[in-house]
């Protein structure tokens, strides 16, 4: 018996497209099977790979039944992108040990590697390359998976709600600061102790109004 092609493809990657967009919109159903194909409009026979396609990425489990990544992934906007590229990610395994970003890869680079583990003829890598790059339209694959979407704070720097420059008064407290002031004054010399006497006399009432005292004499 024939090994298993690692790389299923449709011959119309655009109307697997379209079948995917239209899952999006109607009542999910108990499974999805060829009969349901046809109920939906897309009965040709190029449309039967679809099934194994969604198989291999695991928005249908056992019997067609859909999984947790077509209700909560392909049914769930934005946020369920992701878990339908962790089900890509699974599904074309082999891709991603070697190249991490297959998703952005160039078709040529995919056709290399398809050709290089399949025996698919350089026709059938082209449609096994248009149909993941299909696939891939509906995954959102910049965070990493679906649980990797958080940002991680760099080591040594201030954490939410500390205080820049804070000297270490704990979180959100707040910081003394101390001003030191120099002042230089010269005194003609003079052997009359009244003159120091004043001098100094005047320097301690300047400096009482700078530490917040009165001008006003006692």
């Amino acid at each position: 018996m024939a090994a298993e092609n690692p790389f299923p493809y449709t011959p119309t990657p655009g109307k697997l497209e379209e079948f995917l967009q239209k899952l999006q919109s109607v009542a999910v159903p108990p499974k999805i099977d060829q009969k349901y194909l046809v109920s939906v409009g897309f009965g040709s026979s190029n449309s039967r790979p679809f099934i194994p396609l969604m198989k291999k990425i695991g928005l249908l489990g056992q019997g067609g039944v859909p999984g947790d990544i077509y209700t909560k992934g392909l049914r769930g906007g934005d946020v369920g992108r992701a878990l339908v590229a962790d089900g890509i990610r699974a599904g074309y395994s082999n891709v991603y040990e070697v190249f991490d970003d297959a998703h952005d890869r160039s078709a040529a680079e995919l056709a290399t590697f398809f050709k290089s583990h399949s025996t698919l003829d350089d026709t059938k890598v082209g449609l096994a390359v248009s149909t993941f790059k299909a696939l891939c339209k509906f995954g959102d694959f910049s965070g990493g998976g679906s649980s990797g979407g958080k940002v991680k704070k760099k080591a040594g720097g201030p954490e939410d709600g500390d205080s820049r420059g804070d000297s270490g008064g704990g979180h959100g407290g707040q910081s003394s600061v101390t001003i030191n002031v120099n002042i230089a004054l010269s005194v003609d010399a003079t052997s009359d102790p009244k003159v120091y006497d004043a001098f100094f006399a005047a320097m301690a009432k300047h400096i009482k109004v700078l530490d917040g005292g009165s001008t006003n004499s006692a």
